[in-house]
């Protein structure tokens, strides 16, 4: 058996230690077990893998069940069957504790067997304080109401009392609102996948779903409907703002009518649009973006799983530099290392102290921080060599900078692995460079063509700097 093949070997090497814990407790019952070899089996198995010793079936049957059993393989079989049956069983009674609705719902299914007139009327009566609205972010709560909703009209026995109001519409409406949010994901993700895939998703009745909320208010009354609408009219319609100023509201709390909890989910659309907005140069969305990125780490909502990308976190720190917020940067970098990948952790620091301090024009220290970078990967690498172009230039090193220039294109052209146009980015980068660093002071037709011609280049890395460079130089 190993860990690759052999499913319970692989669901056994998932668990913590908790739930190891919970699986011994489970496989003890009497109600989920009766064979007390599987717990033996359960124990020697892990602790094998604790201390990486073989796996073999006759080593495990004979630590177990000792010499004077022979080994019979498919009595083996049914106890390893029977085990992985039981920490499913595990697994899956560990996820309702987290689900309470379905729990409950579970348990009017339970009770409309046994028919207890006595409990049924207390659920009746108390129906409003077990349906209570959880502040949670899923939609799932929208369908467990539903199914909630419909299981008390059964329970109620509704379909009998034809002279009372049932509970139909909440039984609908819970169902719409699940439907409409549902829908709304869907599009949102579809579209967002669109621009990297450039796949094309046939999502039917997602636009009926939009034009219902276009020209009805009916379900936005709904914090989680409007969000959700508000998110795909950001991104889908973003020469408007004001959808992206009504969405930013409700996310960070602004909207008290509208209430939502600090979620991943919902800063990540936000923080996307502000650098749509950035790349389309509008600068005040440099603010924005700190604005939204600063109250997702108050609420613990910057990061999916608790660990952030590098590129990401290299463009919040970068964001940072062009709003001049040195020292938050600074800050962020030491405060929130322990998110990066371990692997990442060292390079993406070092690089990014080196941005900071090159932005605030300190160059023999960011100097001290990329030699201290692996330049393994390609992306990093190639980053460094933009920022140490920019060094050479600041400082005046024309010699190594014209070297730079030639050991750069050396590098771009062994790897033919980049994309057109990210190749395109770094190259222009050192075409354009060079030919700044060639022209004379007072050749007015040399920068007025430079600056033409780099302003209709769409594929230029640094190109901010790069502009202010000119702009520096013309006044020489």
């Amino acid at each position: 058996m190993n860990e690759k093949s052999n499913k319970l070997i692989s669901l056994l090497a998932s668990l913590d230690r908790a739930q190891r814990r919970g699986c011994r407790k489970l496989i003890q019952s009497p109600f989920f077990s009766a064979n007390e070899d599987l717990l033996l089996f359960f124990e020697e198995i892990t602790k094998r893998l604790d201390r990486k010793k073989t796996l073999n079936k006759q080593e495990i049957w004979q630590a177990v069940l000792g010499k004077k059993k022979p080994y019979n393989d498919t009595r083996f079989r049914k106890y390893t069957s029977d085990l992985f049956k039981l920490i499913k069983e595990y697994l899956m009674q560990e996820t309702l504790q987290q689900e309470p609705e379905l729990r409950r719902y579970l348990y009017f299914s339970a009770l409309e067997k046994q028919r207890s007139e006595k409990l049924i009327k207390g659920i009746e009566r108390n129906w409003d304080d077990l349906i209570s609205a959880s502040n949670s972010n899923d939609s799932l709560r929208y369908l467990y109401l539903h199914l909630l909703e419909f299981k008390k009209h059964s329970l109620l026995n509704f379909d009998q009392r034809r002279n009372e109001r049932s509970n139909v519409e909440e039984i609908s409406r819970a169902l719409d609102i699940y439907f409409i949010i549902s829908k709304l994901k869907d599009a949102v993700n579809a579209d967002s996948r669109s621009d990297f895939e450039k796949q094309n998703y046939s999502l039917l009745l997602a636009d009926e779903v939009v034009n219902l909320l276009d020209t009805q208010s009916a379900y936005l009354d709904e914090p989680l409907v409007t969000t959700y609408y508000l998110m795909y009219k950001m991104i889908t319609q973003t020469d408007m703002d004001d959808y992206y100023y009504q969405y930013k509201a409700i996310v960070l709390g602004l909207n008290t009518q509208l209430v939502v909890q600090p979620g991943y989910a919902f800063i990540h659309p936000a923080l996307n649009y502000c650098v749509i907005k950035m790349n389309k140069g509008q600068r005040e969305f440099l603010n924005e973006y700190l604005d939204v990125y600063k109250f997702a780490l108050e609420h613990n909502a910057a990061f999916e799983n608790d660990s952030i990308d590098p590129g990401a976190f290299k463009n919040t720190v970068q964001i940072a530099m062009l709003s001049g917020e040195y020292s938050w940067a600074e800050n962020y970098v030491h405060s929130y290392q322990d998110k990066l990948p371990d692997a990442d952790r060292g390079n993406t620091v070092n690089y990014n102290l080196a941005m900071i301090y090159f932005y605030q024009k300190k160059f023999g220290t960011a100097q001290d921080y990329l030699r201290e970078v692996d330049y393994q990967d390609i992306t990093l690498n190639l980053n460094t060599k933009m920022m140490l172009l920019a060094i050479y230039y600041e400082l005046d090193e024309d010699m190594v900078l014209d070297s730079f220039f030639d050991s750069t294109i050396a590098y771009l052209n062994r790897h033919k692995e980049l994309t057109e146009n990210r190749d395109q980015l770094y190259r222009n980068l050192v075409l354009y460079t060079r030919r700044l660093t060639r022209l004379l002071p007072g050749d007015l037709a040399g920068i007025t063509k430079l600056k033409a011609d780099l302003k209709t280049e769409q594929y230029v890395a640094s190109k901010s700097w790069l502009e202010e460079k000119i702009q520096e130089f013309e006044k020489v």
